[in-house]
Formats: C-alpha cells, structure tokens, sequence
C-alpha cells in the first residue's frame, strides 16, 4: 500500500452493536469527511480540519445515518455512526468508492486488533495499559536511558506475549481409569468428556478452554496409555504421546490406589498427579514431589490449579507493567536483552529503537485539558465523575462453592453471579444545580 494512501478501518468488531466506530486516516480524510458528512445547523464544514472537535449530523449520499464526527489528528477523523453491519458495510463501501483503502483492524495497529479479541478480562486489562503506553514508556526509557533494569522488567514479562490470544496447552496423560477424563470435567465445572470404567473410553483428545485466574488454558483429555491391538485406540494412544512433547503442560495422572503410573518416567514439563487418594490409607506413602487429590470428593484440586498457575505464569504481571504484546515485540526484547547481557548496550538499544513504532499506542482519543496554572481550559468545562472504585487484579471466572482463586468450577469466560458483588457505581458530583 503506498504510503499517501487514505484508508478506513472499522476499529469495533465486525458483530451488531448499538454504535460502530470507523478512522479515515490519510491525506484525503477531511475532504472525504466534507463530502460525506453534513453538520446539524451548518451548510458545511471549515476548509481546513480544526483538531480535537467534534460534531454531529448526517452521513453518507445513498443511506444517510446520524453520526458524530471527531477530528483526533490533522489526517485523522474518527466516524461514530450505529453499529448495524450492513450499515456499516455502506459506510465503508461508499469510501473505498470515493477512493480510500479499507484495512484490516490489525493493519491498523495490532492493540486494536488485540482487544476486540481478548480472550478473557486479564487479558484485555494488560493490553489496556499497553494502550495507554506502558510498552512504548518502558522502550523509551531503556533507549534513552539506559535504563537495564526496565529492559529487564520487559524482558520479563516477554514470554506472555505468545499467549495472550493463544492459550497454554495443557495435556492430561496417564494409565487408562486413572480418572484423566473425570479430573477434566471437575477442573471445567461441567462434563465435558464421557466417563467410563471401561478402558480405551477415550480414543480422541477431548478439549476445553477455561480461564484459570484470567489466563487462557486449554485443557487436553487424551487416550489412556497401554498396549492395544485396536487400531483406532492405538492411533489416539500415538497422539497422546505427541502431546507429551507439544504440551506446555503435562497433567500425568495416576491411580493411587492401584500405584499404576506412580513410578512412571514423566518429561520435565510434567506434574505427578496422583488421583483417587480418598481410597489411601492415611499412612500410605506416595513419591514426594505427586499432587494429592480426589477428583471424587474435591479434594487437592484447589492446591492443583495453583500449581498449574504457578508453572505457566510464575511472574503475572501487576497493573501497569509494560508487557511486549506481540509476538514480534517479544523477540525483538529478548534479542536485546542478550545483547546488553553481553556487554552491547548501543546494538540493544538500536534494536528497540526499530521496534518503537511497534509499540506505540494508536492516536486515537483526544489528549487531555492543559491543567498547569494560567493554561486555557474550555469556557464551558463538563463535570467531573468521581473516580470509579478500584477493585484489585483477580480472578475473572465463575465463582467456585469455595471461592478462592484456585478454586476449579466453571473457569469458562462470563460475567459476574449471584455469588460475586460488583462495587456500587460512582456518584457523579457536579459543580452546579442541575436543570
């Protein structure tokens, strides 16, 4: 695409919604807006684009809708009209007429893309800060300088970068009748495979993705391991034993009661769960390093679930910290990161400072009032909300019987029950009586 082109990119997912909202962004953006839009109580707009305004009235020449129209930048306006998808669609189509380019969300800036797709609220929280600048801030700082230890801190947090959308794999591997596929539906709250006592039940691997404190997990139930003449067994069984290296994660479950796979050669990613220990005598001795539980009674499951947690995310990220959010950003720290490690500080920094752009959030929102002293303020300044409460970085799953963040239950992406309180919303103050 070259580089003078005017392009427009619907920013909201492509789904029915109350309001849609599109950028036209380019050198021909204000005279494509002049010719489209027509302001409520004007003929027309100014000749030229009067930055950070706002205004409301008609758009379009075949299907006339009532949009607002915002001017963020001077070859940027921002077009809010309703969010039906054939309107929409007409919108775009009556640009790309007049000569503009539609791009894809993702063309336009990855956060954009990256948002309308978080996969769980964690997620979209830690591409929130990210839009607000976090990444680009951190690069900044290490770029001017020289600053090892932000460099380390975005070093950190680089391995998140392939799982923000794509979750960790987890296998459950193990004997047939160890309670693999009993121990998927307790973790998932619902049952999601078939339970049978009767070995080679599971000949496919049966999966599940859940949010486990807001990280995007996926669960695999695979066939049970044995020697079989069944073909159709055999080739599940060969497909668990791929998962064994594909996995970020293996789940091996044992019978402890039986001690079938108890002594078992697991690969390092594995985690010894020994299943079924509600039938143990309280004096039997299981290896050191196995997870006790009952998938039948429940217990052992929460400690489980924050081991899971502690393997695949050992460092979460607080509020605010700078995480390299893509696939591209993460590589390109760590790269740098070996470079400053081996006594390189200018070839890191030349480095980052490539990938800069990449990180930089979209300018798309108007900047703030100027509030150092004697600065000019609008005449007619709004009221001001009161701060919303703020609620600490938890868990974003259905609430468990037992409500601990390690709790398994339904760890699927929903909103709010019975059980969890939302805070009370914020009372507005305003500065005078209202009408």
């Amino acid at each position: 695409m070259e580089a003078e082109a005017t392009t427009v990119c619907v920013l909201t997912p492509p789904a029915p919604a109350a309001v849609a909202t599109l950028a036209l962004r380019g050198p021909q953006a204000w005279s494509l807006t002049r010719r489209f839009f027509r302001p409520v109580g004007q003929t027309s707009l100014p000749s030229s684009p009067p930055l950070y305004r706002c205004y409301f009235g008609h758009w379009g020449l075949s299907l006339k809708d009532e949009v607002i129209v915002a001017v963020t930048a001077a070859d940027t306006v921002e077009i809010h009209c309703h969010g039906g998808v054939r309107l929409v669609r007409c919108l775009v189509e009556e640009l790309q007429a007049a000569g503009a380019v539609e791009v894809d969300a993702l063309e336009e800036h990855p956060l954009l893309h990256l948002l309308a797709h978080a996969p769980t609220r964690r997620v979209a929280a830690l591409l929130l800060d990210q839009w607000q600048g976090a990444c680009a801030q951190a690069l900044r700082q290490v770029i001017e300088k020289q600053d090892s230890g932000t460099l380390a801190t975005l070093a950190r947090y680089a391995p998140l970068a392939e799982h923000l959308m794509t979750p960790w794999r987890v296998a459950i591997v193990g004997p047939p009748n160890a309670g693999k596929s009993s121990l998927l539906n307790a973790l998932a709250g619902f049952p999601r495979a078939i339970v049978s006592p009767i070995p080679g039940t599971t000949r496919d691997a049966v999966t599940v993705t859940l949010a486990f404190d807001g990280w995007p997990i996926q669960l695999i139930d695979t066939a049970g391991l044995r020697e079989t003449s069944d073909a159709l067994e055999a080739a599940g069984i060969a497909r668990t034993r791929s998962w064994l290296s594909q996995a970020d994660l293996v789940l091996w479950v044992a019978d402890a009661a039986s001690g079938d796979g108890l002594e078992a050669e697991l690969p390092p990613q594995a985690l010894l769960v020994a299943n079924k220990c509600d039938l143990l005598a309280e004096d039997a001795v299981l290896p050191p390093h196995a997870w006790r539980i009952s998938v039948r009674t429940g217990a052992g499951l929460e400690a489980l679930c924050a081991g899971i947690l502690n393997r695949l995310v050992p460092d979460p990220p607080p509020p605010g910290a700078p995480v390299p959010f893509t696939p591209l950003l993460a590589k390109a720290v760590l790269q740098a990161w070996d470079d400053w490690q081996q006594g390189d500080p200018a070839a890191a920094c030349a480095r980052l400072r490539q990938i800069l752009p990449a990180a930089e959030p979209p300018c798309l929102s108007f900047p703030r009032l100027p509030t150092t002293p004697g600065a000019r303020s609008s005449p007619n300044p709004l009221p001001q909300a009161a701060p919303l409460p703020q609620t600490p970085a938890g868990p974003d799953t259905v609430a468990c019987p037992c409500q601990t963040v390690q709790c398994p239950g339904l760890h699927a992406e929903s909103g709010p029950t019975a059980e969890q309180s939302l805070p009370a919303p914020a009372k507005t103050e305003y500065p005078y009586p209202r009408s």
